[in-house]
């Protein structure tokens, strides 16, 4: 676990003279003051927005179209984050300059709200049914039964999310390089790779990172307590019913939902729409993109394998009252792709390891990238699972690997299953790590639309958007039947 985080380390810590890493000009003092207004001020819209759709998803529930929205705000999340990016930049950009902060909130927005409101939704879920009568036979209005029951709740979910929200902000690499638009908004991520990829300028690249990781270590270890046993991907199916009579203030708040919905949702629908023109059939006959589809559906696979291997193994760790296992698996917010990446370039190209397979490091840091959220979405499950089977695995004297098989897996199989495809999801929207170690050889689906973009090959760039879309949701479902059909039960 430690070794693939200490080998960039050692790359750059090693190479490089950390005395002449801390030049403070007014070129970066500018980058980090951006950096952390529009994370911050992202963060600050994300939670906005996202407790409204939370808390209007909650009063309408009873909506069969507002349950499948409940149920799809994860997608924009989980999916790449190039597709959302895409059409934020093709949709948006024809009503208005999309290039520079502005767009860069918007996409933030877009893509953070949905992990908020499912946050704050599965939280208000658990408002009594008895306490909304109540409210009512006390004739309480509106605002002062939301004042009583969803505020508190809200309240003490911000706190641990606009942590979270500001860390991915932070160090968010697709939605400025494409958004941003020039140097003029660029990030501290942002311009570390800028200065490796083009300048070749490492001892530039160093500075911007030493100042990164001073910024992101001293956030975490004031606020981890905020967010470290944050369950952000509880998948919790209880449903329960809310109140609701036909008056203007709930239509309002049904517009206002709907809204939202389609601000969300409107740059995927706009990459589905545009993906299929003429350029989709030409595409799959090109060597390149099935090439792409390879390099991507081995990279997710095996990413997504190692990430839940490690985190079972963590999450064990952490039931043994290990804390620092915990602190570790959340301390790789701290270190953003950039670092890891450069850390990595750096090695491979002192030591002689170019002939190392680009692939495998690809790999490597990817699972750990997702490593949090496969950690997020088993622990609940776990742990659960760990309590209601102490007392019978100790009687029956198993332990370990004897236990897993013959008493926590059948529990835990459907977590696990869904917690490797949403990694493999994830790791499939890497863009800054690819961008270091891709090669002619080496190219994902992902990758294949920001090069395609960058040529303004742009109706081969929606048509490779949809097959990615495409792959995500055959991938997700497919690995989803496969794995629960064929999946043993051992009695």
């Amino acid at each position: 676990m430690t070794l693939p985080i200490l080998l960039p380390l050692i790359g750059i810590f090693s190479h490089y003279k950390i005395s002449a890493s801390f030049e403070f000009s007014n070129y970066i003092s500018s980058i980090i003051f951006f950096t952390i207004y529009q994370s911050l001020l992202s963060a600050l819209l994300s939670i906005i927005v996202g407790s409204l759709l939370a808390f209007l998803l909650n009063t309408y529930n009873n909506f069969y179209i507002v349950k499948i929205i409940a149920q799809s705000q994860s997608i924009i999340f989980v999916l790449p984050t190039i597709i959302t990016i895409f059409g934020i930049l093709s949709f948006y950009g024809n009503y208005f300059e999309i290039y520079g902060l502005t767009g860069i909130l918007i996409g933030h927005v877009i893509l953070n709200t949905p992990l908020v409101g499912r946050v704050i939704y599965q939280s208000l879920s658990e408002i009594s049914p008895n306490e909304k009568m109540l409210s009512r036979q006390m004739g309480l209005r509106k605002i002062s039964s939301f004042l009583a029951s969803e505020w508190p709740i809200i309240k003490k979910n911000i706190p641990s999310l606009f942590v979270l929200v500001t860390f991915i902000c932070f160090v968010s690499f697709t939605p400025v390089l494409i958004l941003g638009g020039g140097p003029k908004y660029s990030t501290l991520e942002v311009s570390i790779y800028y200065s490796v990829i083009f300048s070749n300028d490492f001892n530039a690249a160093l500075n911007l990172l030493f100042f990164q990781l001073i910024i992101c270590f001293s956030i975490y270890f004031i606020f981890f307590k905020n967010f470290k046993s944050q369950n952000f991907l509880i998948d919790d199916k209880r449903q329960i019913k809310t109140y609701f009579d036909l008056t203007l203030l709930n239509l309002l708040g049904l517009l206002i939902l709907l809204i939202i919905t389609l601000i969300i949702f409107s740059p995927i629908l706009f990459i589905i729409v545009k993906g299929m023109n003429r350029e989709l059939f030409n595409i799959l006959t090109y060597t390149y993109l099935w090439e792409a589809i390879y390099n991507t559906l081995i990279i997710c696979f095996f990413s997504g394998i190692i990430s839940i291997l490690v985190a079972y193994n963590l999450l064990v760790l952490t039931n043994k009252k290990t804390k620092a296992s915990e602190s570790l698996i959340y301390s790789l917010i701290i270190f953003s792709p950039a670092v890891m990446a450069v850390g990595y370039y750096i090695l491979s190209s002192k030591l002689n390891l170019l002939y190392f397979p680009n692939i495998i490091i690809v790999i490597i840091l990817n699972s750990f990238f997702v490593l949090p959220f496969a950690y997020n979405y088993l622990a609940p499950s776990f742990f659960r699972m760990i309590k209601e089977n102490d007392d019978i695995s100790n009687s029956l004297n198993l332990y370990g690997l004897s236990r897993f098989l013959t008493i926590d897996f059948p529990g835990l199989k459907k977590s696990l299953i869904t917690a490797f495809c949403v990694s493999s999801i994830l790791s499939a929207s890497d863009l800054v790590v690819i961008s270091f170690f891709g090669t002619n050889n080496l190219s994902t689906l992902t990758q294949t639309i920001y090069r395609l973009m960058g040529s303004y090959r742009i109706n081969e760039a929606y048509s490779v958007s949809l097959i990615l879309l495409i792959f995500c949701f055959i991938y997700f479902f497919l690995a989803h039947k496969i794995l629960e059909k064929n999946t043993w039960n051992i009695h």
